[in-house]
């Protein structure tokens, strides 16, 4: 289990770091356009901007509900990059947190 935490921690902060970047791009790409997409949603911005990793959706298809999928994939990218950021620390955080008391757990033992 501490295993599965650690990576699940780790994976979701150096994640932060990706979705920042993203975030990040969607920023200045708003500003090269005289902020008329800040409404683009993280579908479009995808298809438009960075087709390599459009890929991401149809996985999300297989792993999810196709109702938050389209949902997910509607929202504005400048509200959920922020909000994607801010979840990935916390469960990263969580994540290492859990996985420090069990190793405490197991040199107490």
């Amino acid at each position: 289990m501490r295993i599965f935490l650690l990576i699940l921690g780790w994976s979701s902060v150096v994640g932060s770091f990706g979705d920042g970047a993203l975030g990040l791009y969607v920023l200045w790409i708003n500003y090269l356009n005289e902020w008329s997409l800040l409404n683009i949603s993280i579908n479009e911005f995808l298809k438009e901007y960075i087709q390599i990793i459009y890929w991401v959706k149809q996985v999300a298809f297989y792993v999810l509900p196709e109702g938050v999928v389209l949902w997910l994939f509607n929202l504005p990218a400048l509200l959920y990059f922020p909000i994607r950021i801010i979840m990935s620390i916390f469960i990263g955080w969580w994540a290492l947190s859990k996985a420090a008391q069990l190793s405490s757990q197991t040199v107490q033992s």
